[in-house]
């Protein structure tokens, strides 16, 4: 029928003990022994559910179930709960059986038709209390000897009005003589639950029952069954971890999520976290307000103070003595809002609630009581700073200091998060002079490095500002690393140049030189964008001499910095600025922390030099430290440096179970990490032509601006996306684009970024072999000019592959060659392809010794690519070439999807040639079936 609505209740999990219990109750209720079961816990627990579900599952043959729940709000409803139970049953029996089940006494307590008597149904409410208690045994007894046992369901019986709980009392007291199972279900920890009635009810009780909490799989199943979908176990453990397994909460959790269509996968497990049913929230707080003031009181107060909170405070802060804050106290436990005894999550929902139904003055002048307690009483000066948060208009002689000692403590504790806090609400504070404001710049800009890098550099620009003396200044400006500067806008610059200039006015003592060249590498770096300072960078190398000291910090400071930007333009050869960032490494303790600073810069430099031996070590080292101190941001940098030392050495596979262990979380942030963290997971999925990490990268990129070194990666990330894809056009689009970006900026080295060889490769595929062997030429001149031999090595290859003739073969054994004394073996495999495939028409032997080498390494350092090469050039037979134009094209049609006479059609052949160009193929690329060529295509290089 239309007109009905159908309640669609969840299934009752893991209370099969509970009804096993009420079962064996109900069994010997029918044979005329009845009992008392009581059903407790904390709000949510799921007793209502429990005796709603009681009916269904006793299996009691004419058991007549009479139901009735208290509310507080009809407390003072005489007798409400009696009717409840038996109006519905005696309006609806016939007026015959009414009439002999309320002879005797039993019919005292049930009015008449129009007799005048005030009544609640048909119970009156006028007759004195033994009268009513006598004849309502005598109507229980009367209506079980016509129907049978009687299961008696009363949910919170502690909201029962008082002639209705003296009856239920005594009925618990006397049941044992009656075919009757009276269930009542109780709210542990609500004030009236320790009524004397209530608790005498409480233990005539036969059982008493406890639900407990839901288990992980029965919470994976009402997720399950909510959503209508297979939840991900991560997202149903984060539901349990917040519900504590408690079902009411639970149930307002998924309400809430579905309403907002949050599906239950893992990747919103943090939407888990943050929801706040707002029909939840306000019905325990409903449920609080309902108990004695002083709980109230105290629940504010805690509240307030935090979790930390002793009796003491409490009591200096509500004017409660000891006894009355005890009893709130373990109220507030036994109700489920206190640490350690029901789930967090409803002390949280409380809490929200709590402090939204302050009003503003109310709430300051709260936590002002609270800070002052805290303070006076010696507490640490974070618990003293979380109270002062919410203290904005009342001035507090000792509250800066407070707040400057908390932010002190939480950055030593590793909590930067709660010392940015701290810090921001002290910058708040008007009392504080220029000095004093500029230490809290300082400070914050400190504590924000690790959250937001652009943020902490305009903090100590703002320092700056407000000092006036050069010394102060400079110190303000060299508390973050030259890296953090890269991005900085051209104010910062300014700023930086002014404050050079005034410390360059005083004659420079040994410490004031140090700052001076701390100034000088972070203004150095700002330029990193401009091929002019780029130059002016190596130039300034150069002015150092060939042996430049690198004792003191500044001084390898400012020479990190100078050997990045000398080479990225290639201002000096790569054995130069390998040897001069040795020395530098050496001096350097391998520590985690070195990533907050400036080595980074010198990990990139090593790379584009192929150096990265003792840089290896140096690394390990470092990442043993940091899995020492827990790991954290710390550790997932120094992943990324290892993952770039392991792919300029060649050892692909590693560099990529590194990226992808990186990738695996939520996107990474890039505010935290810059372009650290970039720079290896780009060139790692570009070089091992990782499409699922491309499309990682992609989907959640940093923003695009001025950076030219995220602009470049950018580019090369959709250039090999494309190419992938099969779009060689629009590869070839996204690579050139990035060099000329990159050409315009002044960085010119083939050790960085080698695009030039990725669009030799994409023009010869497109058909234009001469502007392909062009820029190979190109790229192979500036990789002499550089003398890496990774670098030379990998053009070499490239120019040998494009150039005809004895001249290309010469090439490619000079790459081999060169490779040979390379520490990246990857390239090496696959010069060792190349000249096998190039060997084999007129030297076999020799060929086939080059390919057998060059599978052996790529195997070895996990290069899936040069594998491939190797094995099916191994495979192809003496004589077996590239693919001719047609045949190329019939291969492509054919490898996405296209029948023999589709291609037919389309290039305008007859199906007999398709079939030849493919018989063709085969052979030339060293495969058997059609479901292979897209490999095939694949591992071909542009």
């Amino acid at each position: 029928m239309s007109g009905l609505i159908t309640v669609r209740r969840p299934p009752l999990l893991e209370r099969e003990g509970e009804l096993a219990v009420a079962e064996a109750a109900a069994a010997a209720a029918g044979d005329g022994s009845g009992s008392v079961l009581l059903v407790g816990g904390p709000p949510g627990a799921g007793k209502s559910a429990l005796l709603r579900e009681l009916p269904s599952v006793i299996q009691q043959p004419k058991m007549t179930v009479l139901r009735a729940g208290g509310a507080r709000l009809e407390r003072e409803f005489t007798c409400g709960v009696i009717g409840q139970l038996l109006n519905p049953l005696l309006y609806a029996a016939p007026a015959p059986v009414r009439d002999t089940w309320l002879t005797g006494t039993a019919g005292r307590v049930c009015a008449r038709p129009d007799d005048g008597s005030p009544v609640n149904g048909m119970i009156r409410r006028d007759i004195p209390h033994r009268q009513l208690l006598a004849g309502l045994d005598a109507l229980l007894a009367n209506i079980s000897a016509d129907r049978g046992p009687l299961l008696v369901l009363v949910d919170d019986v502690h909201y029962a009005d008082e002639p209705s709980l003296r009856w239920l009392t005594h009925l618990a007291q006397h049941v044992q003589h009656l075919p009757v199972l009276l269930v009542c279900s109780i709210r542990e920890g609500d004030a009236l639950a320790d009524e004397p009635l209530v608790r005498q009810l409480a233990e005539a009780a036969t059982t008493t029952v406890r639900p407990r909490p839901l288990s992980a799989a029965a919470v994976l199943g009402l997720v399950n069954w909510h959503t209508g979908a297979r939840a991900d176990e991560e997202f149903a453990a984060a539901c349990l971890a917040v519900t504590g397994g408690n079902p009411m909460f639970l149930a307002a959790v998924l309400d809430e999520l579905a309403a907002e269509e949050v599906a239950p996968v893992a990747a919103n497990r943090a939407r888990v976290h943050s929801a706040r049913p707002v029909r939840l929230r306000d019905w325990l707080l409903a449920c609080l307000r309902s108990q004695p003031s002083p709980v109230w009181e105290v629940a504010k107060a805690i509240t307030v103070l935090g979790e930390r909170a002793d009796l003491d405070l409490i009591g200096r802060l509500t004017g409660l003595d000891e006894v009355a804050g005890e009893l709130a106290l373990r109220t507030l436990a036994r109700f489920g809002l206190l640490v350690g005894r029901t789930p967090r999550y409803a002390q949280v929902l409380v809490r929200d609630a709590l402090d939204e139904s302050m009003t503003v003055e109310e709430r300051e002048r709260a936590h002002v009581r609270a800070a002052e307690e805290l303070h006076l009483s010696g507490r640490p000066a974070e618990e003293v700073a979380e109270r002062l948060l919410g203290v904005l208009s009342v001035r507090l002689p000792w509250a800066a200091e407070a707040l400057r000692s908390a932010a002190d403590a939480a950055i030593r504790r590793g909590a930067p998060e709660a010392a940015v806090r701290y810090l921001r609400r002290l910058l708040l504070d008007d009392t504080l002079d220029d000095t004093d404001r500029a230490a809290a710049y300082v400070a914050l800009a400190t504590a924000v490095v690790g959250v937001d890098r652009a943020a902490s550099v305009r903090h100590v620009a703002q320092a700056t500002a407000l000092l006036s003396e050069p010394r102060d200044r400079a110190a303000a400006l060299v508390r973050l690393s030259p890296a953090l500067f890269a991005d900085a806008p051209p104010y910062v610059r300014d700023l930086l140049d002014e404050v050079m200039a005034q410390l360059g006015k005083h004659e420079l003592t040994g410490g004031d030189r140090e700052l001076a060249r701390h100034l000088e590498a972070r203004a150095r770096h700002i330029g990193s964008a401009d091929p002019a300072e780029l130059m002016a960078s190596a130039w300034r190398l150069r002015g150092f001499g060939p042996d430049p000291a690198v004792a003191t910090p500044a001084e390898r400071e400012l020479l990190t910095v100078l050997l990045y930007a000398t080479t990225k333009v290639s201002g000096s050869t790569a054995a130069e600025v390998a040897g001069l960032g040795a020395r530098i490494l050496r001096r350097e303790p391998a520590t985690p922390s070195h990533v907050h600073g400036v080595l980074p810069l010198l990990v990139d430099t090593l790379c584009a030099a192929d150096s990265v031996d003792e840089l290896s070590t140096w690394l390990d080292s470092a990442l043993e430290q940091s899995l020492d101190n827990g790991g954290g941001v710390e550790r997932d940098l120094i992943d990324a440096e290892r993952a770039l030392v392991a792919l300029n050495r060649g050892r692909l596979a590693e560099a990529g179970e590194i990226a992808h262990r990186l990738v695996s979380g939520p996107p990474p942030d890039w505010a935290r990490t810059g372009t650290a963290m970039l720079v290896p997971l780009s060139l790692t999925a570009i070089n091992n032509r990782d499409t699922e990490l491309i499309r990682r990268l992609l989907a959640d990129p940093p923003e695009e601006g001025p950076n030219v070194l995220v602009n470049g990666l950018l580019g090369l990330l959709r250039a090999t996306a494309a190419a992938l894809e099969g779009d060689r056009e629009s590869a070839l689009a996204f690579i050139l684009d990035t060099g000329w970006q990159l050409e315009r900026a002044g960085w010119r080295n083939p050790g960085l970024f080698s695009w030039r060889l990725s669009a030799a490769v994409l023009h010869k595929r497109l058909g234009d072999p001469e502007a392909a062997r062009e820029i190979a030429e190109q790229e192979l001149l500036r990789a002499h000019e550089w003398g890496a031999a990774a670098a030379v090595g990998r053009a070499s290859r490239v120019a040998g592959d494009l150039t005809p003739g004895p001249a290309g073969l010469a090439l490619l054994r000079e790459a081999v060659d060169v490779l040979e004394k390379s520490a990246n073996r990857s390239e090496l495999a696959r010069a060792l392809v190349r000249l096998g495939q190039r060997a084999r028409e007129t030297a076999p032997d020799e060929a086939a010794d080059h390919l057998a080498r060059a599978r052996e390494i790529a195997l070895d350092c996990g290069d899936a690519m040069a594998e491939r090469w190797a094995r099916q050039a191994g495979e192809r037979k003496p004589g077996a070439g590239t693919l001719t134009p047609a045949e190329r094209r019939v291969v492509e049609l054919a490898a996405g999807g296209n029948t023999n006479q589709e291609i037919a059609r389309s290039l305008e052949v007859s199906v007999r040639a398709v079939e030849k160009h493919l018989t063709n193929s085969y052979r030339k690329l060293g495969v058997k079936r059609r479901t292979e060529l897209a490999g095939a295509l694949r591992a071909r290089t542009w």
